[in-house]
C-alpha cells in the first residue's frame, strides 16, 4: 500500500501479481459524505499492466512526483509508470507500460533475491531507485536511462572484503566488523540519512546481527539539494579542518577531498526554476565528478553503539540479535536512527556525531579509519515474544509519520505500534552551540525520559496471526490527519490521529478581586493587500457578481448563531470563573486546617520523641547490666566444665593409639591374603565364563549346576566384602579416638 497526497494505490496479489487497484480518497469521502455509500464502495480502478509479472510483490513505492510506481518482490523489481488519465471520472480500468529493473542481475538463474528497494530522495528526475540484494550489493539504477545495468553498485560487509582485489572501478571499499559470520553479516535493510551537512548524502545499511554501515557520500548523478546548505557544508568543511590534527596526514588528505569535492559542486552547480521567491534556492548538482574518477567512498563502520543496547533475554541472545528494519528519522537537532528487531526490541539511537565523507583509492593502503558512533537513548521492547507463536518468521517494518518527524511507526505480525519521540526531543529546541548541547544531553540522560509507545491495531485480538502488510499516514486538507493500516487478508483499517495544539496554562490574578482578566492581548485584524472581486465595471452592488439574496441570507442566519454561541460561551466563562473563586477560598480553607494538623502534629511528635529518648537511655543500661551478668555465667561455666584434658585422658588415648598400632600390624597379613584370595576368585571367575561363552548350548541341569556354583562363590564374596568393611570401619575408629 502507498500513499501520494490524496491518491491510494494498493497491490492486488494472489499467488503472484494481479494488478494495482487505485483509490482517490477525497472524492471516496465526498461520496460518503453525501451518504452514497455504494457508489463509494465501487468507485476504486483497476490498473492493469501490459505484461506479465510471474512473482509475488511485496511492497510497493511511489517516487517523489507521483508518476512512477515501484512493484517490490524478492525476484524483481518493476517500475509501473502511473497513467495521466488515471484522475479522470467514468474511467473503471486502466493499462499502463511497465520498466523492468536489473533483469540480468536479479533473474532466477543467479539466486540473487531483493532485499529492499527505495526510490532516491535527492534524484532531480525522480527516477533514481536504490535496491539492496542478498548478495550485500547496493545499487542505484536511473531508470529512466538505463535500467538494466546500475549507475553505481557499493558491496557492504566484510565477506567481500577478500574479492575486493577482483573489483572493478565501480565497487567501493568494504568497511570492517566485529563479527566475521558471513551468515551474521547478511543485509536485510537500509535508509536514506536527513538533516544538514554530510548526513545528507549518507545512507545507513542493516545488517542481519545488527551492525550498522554507512556509505558517504551516496547520490544520484544529478541530485538536487538547497543552495545554502552547500555553502553551509562548506564553511563547516573549512572550519573541521583549521581544528584538526595538521601531523595526522592521512585525516589531512581526507579534509582536502572534501574541500575539492564541494568546491567542484558549487562550481558546476545549476540552478532550478521555482516561483516561489521566499522558498530556499534550490540546484542541481552533478555526483559524477571527473576528479574522483580513481578514489571511491569509504564504508564505514560498524558504528559502535554507546552505551551497549540492553538484551531483554540473554539466554536467547541469537533470536534478539536478528535485525529486520532501520529507519533515519529527520528530527532537529539531531536525526534519531531507530533500529527494530523480529522479536520486538527497539533501539532508538541519537546521530549526535553524523559521518562525514571518506575517500579511497583501489590502490591505496586500506587506513584504519575511527568506527563511527551511534549514542544509544533507549532500548524499547514491545513484548513481542509472548503474543506471537511464531516469533522467528516476523518481520517488523518502520515508517516514518509524514505530518510529525519525531514519529514513527512499526507494523509486524502482531499489528501496528506508534513510537512519539517528542515528550524528550522537544527539550533541546533552544540549543544554539555544541557546549549546550552536550550539557543538555547529559542532563536529560539523567532524567531518563522514555519515548511514548502504543498499540494502534491488534491483529491477535482473535488468537489469529494476521500480518500488517501495508501502513501510511494521509495529511491532506479535507481527508484529514489518519494512519491507514493494511492487513494481509485484505482488512483496511483507519485510524484518525491527534493534532498537536499549543495550549496556554490558564493564569489568575493574585489579588482577592474576584474578576478574571485576560492575558492575551487582542490584535487587530487588518487586511494587509486589497482583495480585488468581480470584475473591473462600475455596478450598484457592492459585493461581487456571484453573491446573491440567499447567500446573504445564509450568512446573516450564521452571524446570529454565531452571536447566540459567543453570548453561550460568555455565560460558561461567567460560572468557571465563580466556580474557580470557589476552588480559591476552599484551598485557602484546606491549608488553614492543613496548618492546624502540622501544628498538632509537631507538638506529639515532639512529645513523642522526649519519651522515646528516655525508654532508649533505659533499654541500653539494662542491656549493658545483661552483658555483664553474662560474662559472669560464662566464667563459671568454664570453670565447672574443665574444657582442657586431664592427665587420665591423656594417657587413656595414649594408650588407644597404641592398641591401634598393634592391632593394624597383627591383621595386616590377614588382610593382604583377604586380597589375593579376592584376585584370585575373580580371575577364576572369568575363566568360567568365557569357558561358558565358547561351549556349545548347554543342558537344564548343567545350567543348574553352573548357577548354584556362582551363587556359591557370589556368597563367599560377600562375606569376604563384610569382613574387610568392617575390619576398615574398627581401624578408622581407632585412628579418631587416637586422636
Amino acid at each position: 500500500m502507498e500513499l501520494y497526497e490524496d491518491d491510494l494505490f494498493i497491490c492486488h496479489n494472489s499467488t503472484i501479481f494481479n494488478s494495482i487497484r487505485y483509490l482517490n480518497l477525497k472524492s471516496f469521502k465526498s461520496l460518503c459524505v453525501k451518504e452514497q455509500t455504494e457508489v463509494a464502495k465501487n468507485s476504486f480502478k483497476e490498473i492493469k499492466i501490459n505484461r506479465t509479472i510471474d512473482h509475488y510483490v511485496n511492497c510497493i513505492s511511489i517516487n517523489k512526483n507521483g508518476k512512477l510506481l515501484a512493484l517490490i518482490g524478492e525476484e524483481g523489481v518493476d517500475v509501473m509508470i502511473i497513467p495521466q488519465t488515471v484522475n479522470q471520472l467514468n474511467i473503471k480500468e486502466l493499462h499502463a507500460n511497465i520498466i523492468t529493473v536489473g533483469a540480468d542481475i536479479y533473474s532466477s538463474n543467479n539466486g540473487i533475491k531483493i532485499v529492499k528497494a527505495a526510490w532516491h530522495p535527492l534524484s532531480s528526475t525522480n527516477s533514481h531507485i536504490v535496491i539492496l540484494s542478498s548478495d550485500g550489493c547496493l545499487r542505484l539504477f536511473d531508470v529512466s536511462s538505463e535500467s538494466k545495468e546500475p549507475e553505481q553498485l557499493y558491496y557492504v560487509g566484510p565477506q567481500y572484503y577478500d574479492e575486493y582485489k577482483y573489483f572493478n572501478s565501480s565497487v567501493y571499499i568494504p568497511g570492517r566488523s566485529i563479527s566475521g559470520n558471513s551468515e551474521e553479516m547478511e543485509a536485510v535493510s537500509f535508509t536514506f540519512g536527513g538533516g544538514d551537512d554530510w548526513e545528507i548524502f549518507t545512507v545507513y545499511v542493516l545488517m542481519k546481527n545488527g551492525d550498522v554501515y554507512a556509505i558517504c557520500p551516496f547520490l544520484p548523478s544529478k541530485s538536487i539539494v538547497k543552495k545554502s546548505l552547500l555553502e553551509n557544508l562548506s564553511v563547516s568543511i573549512e572550519q573541521r579542518w583549521k581544528e584538526s590534527d595538521p601531523d595526522d596526514l592521512v585525516i589531512d588528505q581526507q579534509y582536502k577531498l572534501q574541500r575539492c569535492w564541494i568546491s567542484t559542486v558549487l562550481q558546476e552547480l545549476k540552478p532550478v526554476k521555482s516561483d516561489n521567491l521566499d522558498k530556499d534556492e534550490e540546484v542541481i548538482i552533478y555526483g559524477n565528478i571527473s576528479r574522483f574518477k580513481d578514489i571511491h567512498p569509504v564504508i564505514q563502520g560498524p558504528f559502535l553503539f554507546q552505551p551497549a543496547p540492553v538484551e531483554f533475554d540473554p539466554d536467547k541472545y541469537e533470536l534478539d540479535n536478528i535485525a529486520s528494519s532501520i529507519i533515519s528519522l529527520k528530527t532537529e537537532p539531531f536525526s534519531i536512527i531507530v533500529i527494530a528487531y523480529t522479536n520486538g526490541k527497539v533501539d532508538v539511537c541519537l546521530n549526535v556525531a553524523p559521518v562525514e565523507a571518506l575517500w579511497m583509492s583501489n590502490n591505496e593502503i586500506i587506513h584504519d579509519f575511527d568506527l563511527p558512533i551511534l549514542a544509544v537513548y533507549e532500548t524499547i521492547d514491545l513484548k513481542l515474544k509472548d503474543s506471537l507463536p511464531n516469533i522467528e518468521n516476523n518481520v517488523v517494518n518502520i515508517k516514518e509519520d509524514k505530518y510529525y518527524p519525531d514519529i514513527c511507526y512499526l507494523y509486524h505480525h502482531g499489528g501496528v505500534h506508534s513510537i512519539s519521540f517528542n515528550n524528550w526531543l522537544s527539550l533541546f529546541k533552544d540549543i544554539d552551540n555544541n557546549i549546550n548541547l552536550i550539557q543538555k544531553f547529559q542532563d536529560i540522560l539523567k532524567r531518563e525520559i522514555p519515548s511514548e509507545v502504543s498499540l494502534k491495531v491488534d491483529t491477535l485480538v482473535f488468537g489469529n496471526e494476521n500480518p500488517i502488510v501495508g501502513l501510511d499516514s494521509s495529511t491532506g486538507v479535507f481527508v484529514g490527519y489518519n494512519l491507514l493500516v493494511l492487513g494481509a487478508s485484505s482488512e483496511f483499517v483507519s485510524l484518525e490521529l491527534p493534532i498537536r495544539i499549543k495550549t496556554a496554562p490558564l493564569l489568575f490574578n493574585k489579588n482577592d478581586d474576584n474578576d478574571y482578566k485576560d492575558l492575551i492581548p487582542t490584535v487587530p485584524l487588518k487586511n494587509l493587500l486589497p482583495i480585488h472581486l468581480g470584475s473591473g465595471k462600475k455596478s450598484n452592488q457592492f459585493y461581487p457578481n456571484f453573491v446573491d439574496e440567499n447567500t446573504l441570507k445564509y450568512l446573516a442566519e450564521q452571524i446570529v448563531t454565531a452571536r447566540k454561541d459567543l453570548t453561550d460561551l460568555e455565560v460558561f466563562r461567567n460560572t468557571i470563573e465563580k466556580k474557580v473563586t470557589v476552588q480559591k477560598e476552599e484551598f485557602f480553607k484546606q491549608l488553614k486546617n492543613l496548618k492546624k494538623i502540622d501544628q498538632r502534629v509537631s507538638i506529639n511528635i515532639k512529645d513523642n520523641t522526649e519519651n522515646l529518648s528516655l525508654r532508649m537511655k533505659n533499654i541500653i543500661e539494662r542491656q549493658a547490666t545483661l552483658i555483664r551478668r553474662a560474662d559472669v555465667l560464662l566464667q563459671i561455666l568454664f570453670d565447672r566444665c574443665q574444657p582442657e584434658l586431664t592427665e587420665e585422658e591423656k594417657k587413656w588415648f595414649s594408650e588407644l593409639k597404641h592398641l591401634s598400632s598393634i592391632i593394624t600390624k597383627k591383621h595386616k597379613p590377614h588382610i593382604i591374603q583377604l586380597r589375593q584370595q579376592l584376585d584370585r576368585l575373580k580371575e577364576e571367575t572369568k575363566d568360567t565364563i568365557e569357558m561358558t561363552e565358547q561351549a556349545v548350548i548347554l543342558g537344564t541341569s548343567q545350567k543348574k549346576t553352573i548357577y548354584e556354583a556362582l551363587n556359591q562363590e557370589s556368597v563367599n564374596l560377600m562375606n569376604t566384602l563384610n569382613s574387610l568393611n568392617i575390619l576398615q570401619n574398627k581401624m578408622e575408629n581407632l585412628k579418631i579416638n587416637n586422636q
